[in-house]
């Protein structure tokens, strides 16, 4: 034991890395837990497009949506949701998307801080919806 100690005492910077490394995994493990929106796959997406009431929302950039789009979704660049949260409702399910996922995601945790309850996001995004040969409009 003493020669552990003596060892960690003498490599601080390696003791220091292990310590924040552990501390991040544990971080990493709870994010996910303590999410309070869902992450869906394609499949997923389809599903909650049974729901009439379902808002479909894409917050990618102009650009980006010249490209195509999910069919009846509404488009709200990200940096414009903040400003645009009083225009959604806060009953409905709200599924985000982007390009890849990451900004969906950003997006959905700012809904739930927002007091939006049922909210979605599209993981892999966009890429992901074209991968898969679903339907898009232009």
């Amino acid at each position: 034991m003493t020669e552990l100690t003596n060892f960690l005492q003498g490599e601080l910077l390696l003791t220091g890395t292990l310590f924040a490394l552990i501390v991040l995994f544990i971080a990493n493990i709870y994010s996910d837990k303590l999410k309070k929106y869902q992450v869906v796959d394609t499949n997923g997406a389809i599903s909650l497009m049974d729901d009439d009431d379902l808002i479909i929302l894409d917050v990618r950039e102009d650009k980006e949506r010249s490209s195509g789009f999910i069919k009846s979704a509404i488009h709200i660049p990200m940096a414009q949701v903040k400003g645009k949260l009083d225009s959604l409702d806060k009953s409905k399910k709200i599924l985000t998307y982007c390009k890849s996922g990451t900004r969906a995601n950003r997006i959905a945790e700012l809904l739930c801080k927002n007091q939006f309850e049922n909210v979605y996001s599209l993981k892999g995004g966009f890429d992901a919806w074209q991968k898969q040969g679903l339907p898009i409009k232009k």
